[in-house]
């Protein structure tokens, strides 16, 4: 289990009871007094507390302080609101003032036992708004689609306090994170709209240093240069750098997993200017298919390596860790020749640390990539606990008759995707992602559009997310009058 794992099985709980309930009085506006509303919103927020970071920055505990009101909630309010039955409005508006008064007395209890460490502005203002944390799946040129996720946040208001990404998630998400304020144009124009295919793909010739062999190795650093001089003004940048916190998810394989680099040897001059003919490109893709399906069955070999997280790699170049994130096994070869010490010491030292062999897509490991966001949150990366976790998944096995090639490997990403969806408060699958071949697009109407087709299919969740991340009003609002309920009508 996890360092936060204990955690997590305790508000599991609560935290779908909180799906639940924002759903209900989104759907049925009428159904709760706006006052009742603020009082579970807060109490929920409450229950779900462990630490929490105080004005001088020391986290402390208060899961013991909170754990009355987390059990009662449990046993009390929960099974009201069932996952697949009609819910018992009635009696959770009977409940409310019971709720009340539990969450005035769990409240005393914590400003009391430390009245030398916070005051109740200061939980107050960590329990009246939820920031949002963003969760991107990999999928390659699908993963366009979450250029839809930035424009929606972007029409609400709401900037991510945190981006995880794993492979064109990774690449995705550095988009966002370059900047608070977000511009869909400059994103979109600063995306490469052709390739000179010789310049940034070169058949693999038989030498591995920290990648996972690949039929071409793929020199991300000349395409990452160009958008960071476009956007920045400047060449590389760093974790550290970056206004927004943001993660990349890379799969590590372990020593004593058997690689043999000859297999993926390729001759000069098979890549050519405009890419590789049909038949060339089935040919790469089966030695794909091939490490992913050795990967798959050798999962003790796979570890998760977290990119940004902690003092190791926060300093680490953004784009050296997007290069192995994006890595597909077999296929593209992604590794680090030069001597730079910035970069080679904190690798050789995470090589060490973690007993690895070689790096690879993060995708493979974890696609998208909920509970490394959770975790983080939890660990305090963007000092508040109280987050909204959305995730967005671009290469789920959805859409009948579409990309049919990439379903075996869709299947085999989806145990992971579905095993971290309880870690996200929503969770977004798209139906109609752009072919994942097809990276590259050369137009800004056709950007345009991929945005228009993901915003349609954010629709049905996005007043949800909305209502989710509104701030509530101050604390005992409730108790102006007695707890109050609207008929339905």
């Amino acid at each position: 289990m996890s360092r936060f794992g204990r955690h997590f099985v305790r508000i599991r709980e609560l935290k779908a009871f909180e799906r639940r309930f924002i759903s209900l009085v989104v759907d049925h506006p009428r159904v709760f007094h706006a006052r009742d509303e603020a009082l579970f919103r807060y109490a929920l927020n409450l229950a779900q507390v462990n630490l929490f970071r105080t004005p001088e920055g020391q986290d402390i505990s208060l899961k013991e302080e909170v754990n009355g009101l987390r059990r009662w909630m449990i046993e009390s309010l929960v099974p009201l609101l069932p996952e697949d039955a009609e819910p018992e409005v009635g009696s959770l508006r009977e409940l409310a003032p019971v709720l009340s008064l539990r969450v005035e007395r769990t409240r005393e209890k914590l400003l009391a036992r430390h009245v030398s460490d916070f005051g109740p502005e200061h939980l107050d203002a960590e329990l009246r708004q939820k920031k949002l944390v963003m969760v991107l799946g990999g999928g390659g040129g699908a993963g366009l689609s979450h250029l839809g996720v930035f424009s929606l946040f972007k029409e609400l208001g709401v900037a991510p306090e945190l981006i995880v990404g794993s492979s064109m998630g990774a690449i995705m998400g550095l988009l966002r994170a370059i900047d608070k304020t977000y511009d869909p144009v400059a994103a979109a124009l600063a995306l490469p709209k052709s390739l000179n295919y010789n310049e940034i793909f070169r058949p693999f010739t038989g030498h591995s240093r920290y990648g996972f062999p690949g039929a071409f190795h793929m020199n991300l650093m000349r395409i990452g240069r160009q958008i960071f001089q476009d956007l920045l003004g400047k060449p590389v940048i760093s974790f550290s750098e970056l206004p927004i916190k943001f993660e990349i998810v890379v799969c590590g394989i372990a020593r004593g997993y058997e690689i043999d680099e000859d297999e993926y040897r390729q001759d000069e001059g098979i890549v050519r200017p405009n890419g590789m003919s049909p038949l060339e490109t089935t040919r790469k893709l089966k030695l794909f298919f091939k490490a992913l399906r050795q990967l798959s069955k050798n999962p003790r070999f796979l570890n998760e390596i977290v990119f940004g997280r902690d003092a190791l790699t926060r300093d680490f170049p953004v784009v050296e860790a997007l290069g192995f994130s994006c890595a597909v096994p077999g296929l593209l070869h992604y590794d680090i020749f030069h001597d730079d010490p910035a970069t080679i010491n904190p690798l050789n030292d995470l090589f060490e640390r973690d007993n690895l062999l070689r790096l690879c897509d993060g995708g493979v490991i974890n696609n998208v990539p909920s509970q490394v966001a959770w975790e983080s949150v939890q660990s305090g990366s963007i000092g508040t606990r109280n987050a909204l976790i959305a995730a967005f998944d671009p290469f789920a096995p959805v859409a009948r008759g579409r990309n049919l090639l990439w379903i075996p490997i869709q299947q085999i990403a989806r145990l992971g995707v579905i095993t971290n969806q309880p870690y996200a408060d929503f969770h977004t699958t798209f139906r109609t992602p752009p072919n994942p071949l097809h990276i590259l697009v050369n137009s800004y109407s056709r950007l345009k559009g991929i945005i228009a087709s993901a915003r349609n299919e954010l629709e049905a969740d996005s007043r949800y997310m909305a209502r989710a991340l509104e701030e509530l009003p101050p604390y005992g609002s409730w108790k102006i009058h007695q707890p109050l309920a609207r008929e339905e009508s």
